[in-house]
């Protein structure tokens, strides 16, 4: 009798075991689903609201376009005539030696007292009481540079970088900033450039 009620309490207890795990797999299956399904929805989501406005490439070719038209605006020199060819108005010859080595030729002008010629390839240096007066650059002069900025020894040239010149004269143009002048020499019948001077508005 004992035998057959242990029996009897093992079938049952299997019994129950399978039922309580039939609910147990299909709440597993119902979750899985409704995860997979959840996480479809926000990927779908995600991709129809992260859409650029433009195409990568077109949106960096802008930016890049906006940056390189900033940086050429700005790179445009402002020029203030503080030096030419290295030389300022406020040198003395030693200076000068510093800078450009020793003239070609060193001559005294004939007719005024005081005043010296340093000679340099296409370019003369004029001083007066040991102070710069002028610098002049000959006809064969192919560039000068003004403030450090390479300019190209032609009309064209030097009003491309100064802009328009501050006044005419009979022999040429005038392109004036603060106490500096930079005057271009033109050949009234050629209209040709024959010089380019740099001086004070002093020794006018």
């Amino acid at each position: 009798m004992k035998s057959f009620i242990l029996i009897g309490c093992l079938i049952g207890g299997i019994l129950a075991l399978s039922n309580d795990l039939e609910p147990v797999a299909t709440t597993y299956s119902w979750t899985d689903h409704s995860s997979l399904s959840i996480a479809e929805a926000v990927d779908d989501a995600t991709n129809e609201t992260a859409q650029p406005s433009m195409p990568p490439s077109s949106a960096a070719e802008a930016v890049y376009a906006q940056n390189v038209s900033t940086e050429v605006k700005a790179a445009k020199p402002s020029f203030t005539l503080q030096s030419v060819n290295d030389i300022t108005l406020y040198d003395d010859p030693a200076a000068v030696i510093k800078k450009l080595g020793e003239p070609d030729r060193i001559t005294q002008d004939p007719h005024l007292a005081g005043v010296v010629i340093y000679e340099y390839p296409n370019m003369n240096i004029v001083f007066s009481d040991e102070m710069v007066n002028f610098v002049e650059l000959a006809e064969g002069a192919k560039t000068l540079w003004i403030d450090g900025i390479e300019v190209e020894a032609t009309i064209a040239g030097v009003q491309e970088a100064l802009g328009e010149p501050d006044y005419m004269t009979e022999d040429g143009i005038v392109f004036e900033r603060y106490e500096a002048l930079l005057k271009l020499f033109i050949d009234t019948d050629t209209q040709q450039l024959t010089s380019i001077h740099y001086f004070h508005m002093m020794s006018m």
